[in-house]
């Protein structure tokens, strides 16, 4: 029964490419079919079978994961770190060669847009970033009074995913900042929150996004100011 639901609600998609994009980072790009449409910033859910050939539908092998790409690239694509001893999810996502089919469904975004004038400061733990790159690109092509973009990533590898490809965009509206402690991070946040008209939008994990709202609550940004994902 579960099996017939998930293939109703579900969109099979392509594999095109995997892209290394750090150590045990990957991308995975896929076709985006014509009935597909996603918002800069959401997520999905990604089913790592094409239930094809009688495969039972598996709530292991489903995992919400960030789009990184944006909707003008006419592409879907997924980045995840994949490290040793990966779950079942991760080891077939692992496995997956050009030609292969996923499923994904409940594209959703938890992220309110803001009107683009005020300034804005993303603030993201490792690949967390992967949800902030469309939005950048959103920002930076389509908002004609964009004020400016501070762009945060701690990452304690210091392999930063997207680091070369964000550095290109950077000018006079987006400023890129790579940490490596939360010392650093903090450094960062601290030059930041002088600026009462700031809107913060937090990526990481549950502990991330909580240490870092309270922090920023601390130091006066009021609540309506902080966007967080919670995947």
């Amino acid at each position: 029964m579960i099996t017939a639901i998930i293939r109703k609600i579900s969109t099979a998609i392509k594999l095109t490419k995997i892209i290394s994009e750090a150590p045990e980072t990957y991308t995975f790009m896929f076709t985006a079919p014509d009935n597909i449409k996603w918002t800069s910033g959401s997520h999905a859910h990604v089913l790592s079978s094409d239930l094809k050939n009688g495969k039972k539908m598996k709530k292991e092998l489903v995992r919400e994961l960030s789009i990184m790409t944006h909707p003008d690239e006419k592409q879907i694509g997924f980045t995840t770190r994949i490290r040793k001893n990966p779950s079942e999810f991760k080891k077939v996502m692992q496995n997956l060669k050009v030609g292969d089919e996923v499923r994904i469904f409940k594209i959703g975004n938890h992220l309110k847009k803001q009107n683009g004038e005020q300034p804005i400061v993303l603030i993201s733990m490792g690949v967390g970033i992967a949800t902030f790159r469309p939005l950048i690109i959103e920002f930076l092509a389509h908002s004609s009074k964009l004020s400016h973009i501070t762009n945060i990533n701690i990452d304690r590898s210091g392999d930063f995913v997207f680091k070369g490809e964000l550095d290109k965009l950077s000018d006079d509206r987006l400023k890129n900042v790579f940490v490596t402690t939360r010392d650093g991070l903090y450094e960062e946040i601290n030059q930041c929150i002088n600026n009462i008209e700031n809107v913060y939008y937090i990526v990481g994990s549950s502990e991330f996004n909580k240490s870092i709202g309270d922090y920023l609550s601390k130091n006066n940004v009021p609540k309506k100011a902080l966007i967080f994902d919670n995947h």
